[in-house]
């Protein structure tokens, strides 16, 4: 990868293809990598000010420190690659959105003929869930904004099989689950647009009428065979809050279960950490956070056993460092959580890319906050795409 770069921040090590700005006539006219700081020194005094370096060919970033590029010696307890566990991931949210994309289909004709492929897919994230359990949650980043609902559920529906494989809940169980997260939604397709990208707050009516949307879909399924009752408790009980404030029967405490109290978490989570019309998205930290401490309904001990399950900087998540680089989390650290596994992406610093992994439980360097993708002008999902799928 070519890049242009002030030559205050030259490292020994870059390969130089060629000068792009300088001082007076001299033409450095030889490509090579830089040796030391002397190296650099003899080009300030020749007057450069910018070159142009290769970071392919450049090893500014192989010091034996304890990071790297992307491990391809790391395996799972399933032996997959870090590298192959992101593209099964990848490949399993893209399944999961075309098929969530006919069901909506289905959903506009007024009728929910089949749920034969949402079986299929569901038994697909929970087989991914023990397979990729490094990856999966990273593809729960990847929204576009145009796509809130159908994206939404798949989120829940990957979240919500992880948290209940960290609980052991069985299999078949789990299945039922993933199917509860991708249909609970399905009512609000019925809505009018208006209403449910309103950009300001909804009236007392307005509010009722969104609220519909559980039953809404729960009439949808009543044509279909079979529905499992644990996945009709996902959708009755994913908006019902331990206070008695949720919605559509106002349940509290012991008359919700605990599906429906699991439903909600991953449901709240996944809404506040997506931009939405009436506010900016919280930053996965932040949201648990709020979801920790705030007045939410929320049952607080599986909060903190769904904390425990995604990490305090889940999987995914961009952080800073205190070297003044920016990371996206790749690997949680069971023994030390607060020391995961980064992928370094960005060096504040100097200004410039610098992809390599991190393990901050063996180098002196820790997280000192989260940071949003807007923080540093990155669309995200581009982004990730980009600089982690495709590598």
């Amino acid at each position: 990868m070519l890049q242009l770069i002030n030559i205050d921040v030259v490292l020994p090590g870059m390969y130089i293809i060629k000068v792009t700005k300088q001082v007076g006539k001299l033409n450095v006219t030889t490509a090579g990598k830089v040796g030391d700081q002397q190296y650099i020194a003899g080009l300030v005094d020749k007057g450069i000010l910018q070159v142009q370096v290769d970071l392919s060919k450049s090893s500014h970033l192989d010091a034996d420190n304890g990071q790297d590029k992307l491990d391809d010696t790391y395996v799972n307890a399933s032996g997959l690659s870090y590298q192959q566990q992101l593209a099964h991931s990848l490949k399993l949210h893209d399944q999961a959105k075309a098929i969530q994309g006919r069901l909506i289909k289905q959903v506009a004709r007024g009728k929910i003929a089949d749920l034969g492929e949402i079986d299929n897919i569901t038994q697909e994230i929970v087989k991914k869930a023990f397979e990729c359990d490094d990856t999966l949650c990273i593809v729960t980043l990847l929204k576009e904004s145009d796509e809130y609902f159908l994206e939404h559920s798949i989120n829940c529906a990957i979240l919500m099989v992880m948290f209940g494989r960290s609980l052991e809940i069985d299999k078949t169980t789990l299945q039922h689950l993933g199917a509860g997260c991708l249909l609970m939604d399905l009512g609000m397709l019925k809505l009018p647009l208006l209403l449910t990208q309103k950009a300001d707050s909804l009236s007392v009516q307005e509010t009722q009428r969104m609220q519909r949307h559980v039953n809404i879909v729960l009439k949808l399924l009543e044509p279909t065979d079979v529905v499992e009752e644990v996945t009709l408790t996902v959708i009755k009980q994913h908006h019902e809050r331990l206070d008695g404030t949720g919605y559509p029967d106002g349940l509290r405490d012991e008359q919700i279960s605990q599906f429906g109290r699991m439903a909600a978490i991953v449901d709240t989570y996944d809404s506040l950490t997506t931009s939405r019309p009436f506010r900016n998205a919280f930053k996965p930290d932040e949201a648990l956070k709020k979801m920790k401490d705030n007045n939410l309904g929320l049952d607080s001990d599986l909060v903190n056993k769904f904390i425990v399950c995604i990490g305090a900087n889940p999987i995914g998540s961009l952080v800073k460092l205190a070297s003044n680089k920016l990371a996206m989390v790749m690997r949680l650290n069971r023994l030390d959580p607060f020391s995961p596994v980064v992928m370094v992406f960005y060096n504040v610093t100097t200004k410039l890319d610098e992809v390599s992994q991190l393990d901050l439980s063996k180098v002196d360097d820790e997280i000192v906050g989260s940071v949003s993708p807007d923080d540093f002008g990155h669309e995200l999902s581009g982004f990730l795409r980009q600089s982690f799928f495709n590598k």
